[in-house]
């Protein structure tokens, strides 16, 4: 177990950060989350409500509690939307920061916004990183940041690549800034690179419902009708074709390896100035996963289809609605960059800590208990 460390992290309400969270919590730290207040909700009532529901058994976050501590601000405001006396102190008192905190959005009109979050705020998070008395900082990023490369390494940020929306592009910007300060000295940096983040290997269980689970909500609301008319336990043909590859794969990984991955590797002197795929050596096939969560939600009728399909036969209301909600997920289901592993499997050799391979039992467990979770409402 590493030493107890003050630490300051961002995105404490997200998937990921909530996680993050909670386990530097369990690991003895003491933990600053900046936050933003709701219209209901002040910023600690937020951030204490999440990492309720991340502990596992519930009530576990009540033994850690004391040490977490939570200030209302705002990643893409100046001096981290804290008054200037706040941050100097935060600053002088903190150890170690985790920035985890982003615009998750990705459409076009959405831009500036996301640009201000992800860019704005990782230079704001930089601002505090180079005055405190380590400087040290570790960056979430994405896989992603490769954009449509083919293939992608632990040691490259932009080669040229172009990017499938202003998410990706805001996030590579965002790695460049940091690898910026990194290189002056401002900092003392490592960069982690997740990849579609589900939950937890072992039970199943996630706590927010982006990406996949999105796309599984939708096919599960898009047969809710069919399914009220069918007999208990009958499949339900809902005929729809998907924009898609059946020869491209989506890498999928586990929220558990992502957080206990990440941890190992921040707590090795030598990962500094490292960046790590935190991706699944064997991604998915997607001719694997999209038929067996079909199956798992009593589904037949889904059909992976190329843009071809649609001249020939124009889209039905169901698909054209369809694919104007999941449009952000469609263009992962066209293909995918293949993430080399090769730094975080060598951090990670001998410590138990491997990310599982997907197999149907694998989805099974996993999108088994979110299908419950949608049925149980």
């Amino acid at each position: 177990m590493p030493s107890p460390k003050t630490v300051f992290i961002t995105g404490a309400t997200g998937f990921v950060g909530s996680h993050l969270a909670y386990r530097l919590l369990e690991q003895g730290h003491r933990v600053t989350a900046l936050a933003r207040g709701g219209k209901n909700d002040t910023a600690r009532e937020r951030v204490v409500e999440v990492l309720h529901q991340v502990a596992s058994p519930p009530g576990q976050l009540d033994h850690h509690i004391h040490r977490l501590d939570v200030i209302e601000g705002d990643i893409a405001q100046p001096f981290l939307g804290m008054d200037e006396a706040t941050f100097k102190r935060i600053a002088a008192s903190t150890e170690e920061i985790w920035h985890s905190a982003a615009s998750l959005s990705f459409t076009e009109e959405d831009r500036d916004q996301i640009y201000r979050m992800n860019v704005g705020g990782t230079q704001h998070v930089l601002d505090l990183a180079a005055q405190t008395p380590t400087r040290r900082l570790h960056h979430i990023s994405t896989a992603y940041v490769a954009g449509n490369k083919e293939f992608a390494t632990e040691s490259e940020v932009d080669t040229g690549q172009t990017f499938r929306n202003a998410y990706e592009s805001s996030k590579c910007a965002a790695e460049l800034l940091v690898t910026k300060a990194h290189g002056s000295g401002t900092v003392s940096a490592t960069i982690y690179r997740p990849s579609v983040v589900i939950g937890d290997s072992v039970t199943g269980r996630a706590t927010h419902f982006h990406g996949v689970y999105a796309f599984i909500r939708g096919l599960y609301t898009g047969a809710a009708r069919l399914r009220r008319k069918a007999g208990p336990g009958e499949m339900v043909h809902l005929p729809m074709r998907v924009l898609g590859k059946t020869t491209t794969t989506l890498n999928f990984v586990p929220i558990d390896y992502v957080v206990n991955g990440m941890l190992h590797i921040g707590n090795m002197p030598e990962s500094v100035g490292g960046t790590y795929h935190l991706a699944n050596p064997e991604p998915t096939p997607n001719t694997l996963w999209l038929p067996n969560i079909c199956r798992l939600l009593g589904v037949t009728g889904i059909e992976l289809v190329d843009a071809g399909a649609f001249e020939k036969e124009p889209p039905t209301k169901l698909e054209a609605l369809f694919q104007k909600q999941m449009a952000f997920y469609y263009m992962y289901l066209q293909g995918e960059p293949r993430f080399d592993c090769t730094r975080t499997l060598a951090a990670l050799k001998g410590t138990g800590i491997e990310c599982p391979r997907v197999t149907v039992g694998f989805i099974e467990k996993m999108i088994g208990w979110y299908v419950g979770f949608l049925k149980n409402g």
